[in-house]
């Protein structure tokens, strides 16, 4: 099977790019499957010979255009936005649970890992005894409000009560002024292009924030109770993007930095294959998982065990041929 990629924008900060295109087409020629990457429609549709054409978050609207001049071909698109619906479009590939739920206009929806293979031979980080823990956020911006207010509340309570806390903040424009959920405690922002292995490695425990409590916005929703619809003034409140991933927790996988996981369902999907419950939505549940893993010992012990199942669960290459056998089949119906 020979499959395309085109992207108008191919930008190694872009992780939509980075993993689903540039890596993902790696993996695909690894496996002995033909596949190449194109930045126009001309030079794409020269190849007749095609079987599958995947485009990429920038080059979706292109899914006509493409079906005019290659009928034959089956067209899959990568994270478009959940409200787009185009009949040229024949399969739809995703990272989580969430985003598959999302995409109830498309019949076929595959899910393909965000795994990052440019830290596939870093040997994990060797956590030892601390005067101070330290945190880790990488990932967009805007995620950072997410700290608001349970987060935020936890890490002043632990830096205060219990032990010195340093946060270290990996993000697209670290001259964003952070305010909303920032922590009043010891913080330093940093870009992509800076030694990013480095940064993340001189950390203890890796935070990836995805929902926010929506008590924060209706401050009445939690009076709503009702006992004939199951709704209780103890339950979860909670708001997260349809494109919500476990993406970012992956490279805390891979670089030996355990997680605290919120209760987005792609970070229960990762955990689950985990030996351990590290979770936390609430600032008392945080302050607990911050105790429990602030011995470095037992940070260790979960760093080596998370990367034994990483490496075992998110192979690319086994996530590529599961890929392709969908594929297949859909070309088959």
């Amino acid at each position: 099977m020979k499959i395309n990629f085109l992207t108008f924008s191919p930008n190694e900060n872009s992780g939509s790019y980075r993993i689903w295109v540039r890596d993902l087409s790696r993996t695909l020629n690894e496996i002995k499957c033909d596949s190449k990457i194109f930045t126009s429609v001309k030079e794409l549709i020269l190849e007749k010979d095609v079987d599958v054409i995947i485009l990429c978050k920038s080059a979706f609207e292109s899914a006509d255009e493409i079906k005019k001049h290659l009928p034959e071909a089956t067209i899959g698109a990568i994270n478009i936005p959940c409200n787009f619906f185009n009949n040229s479009i024949d399969f739809v590939i995703v990272g989580s649970p969430e985003e598959y739920i999302s995409m109830s206009y498309y019949d076929n929806v595959f899910i393909y890992p965000l795994i990052e293979r440019k830290f596939e031979s870093i040997k994990i980080k060797k956590h030892e005894e601390k005067d101070t823990l330290d945190f880790c956020f990488h990932g967009h911006y805007p995620h950072l409000f997410k700290f608001e207010p349970f987060l935020k509340e936890a890490i002043e309570f632990f830096d205060k009560n219990i032990k010195k806390v340093k946060i270290k903040v990996i993000t697209g424009n670290k001259e964003f002024k952070w305010k909303a959920g920032r922590p009043n405690v010891d913080i330093k922002m940093f870009s992509y292009d800076e030694n990013f292995v480095d940064i993340v490695q001189s950390c203890d425990i890796g935070l990836v924030p995805n929902v926010i409590d929506i008590r924060l916005f209706s401050k009445d929703i939690q009076k709503i109770t009702s006992v004939d619809f199951g709704l209780y003034d103890t339950d979860y409140f909670l708001r997260m993007k349809n494109k919500t991933n476990a993406g970012r927790a992956y490279v805390f996988y891979q670089l030996g930095i355990p997680v605290i996981h919120d209760i987005s369902p792609s970070s229960f999907e990762l955990m689950s294959k985990t030996d351990y419950t590290i979770c936390a939505h609430d600032h008392l549940s945080y302050i607990r998982e911050f105790k429990k893993i602030s011995d470095h010992n037992l940070r260790n012990e979960i760093a080596e065990s998370n990367k034994k199942m990483f490496e075992k669960h998110y192979n690319p290459h086994i996530h590529a041929n599961k890929l392709l056998q969908k594929i297949q089949k859909l070309r088959e119906e």
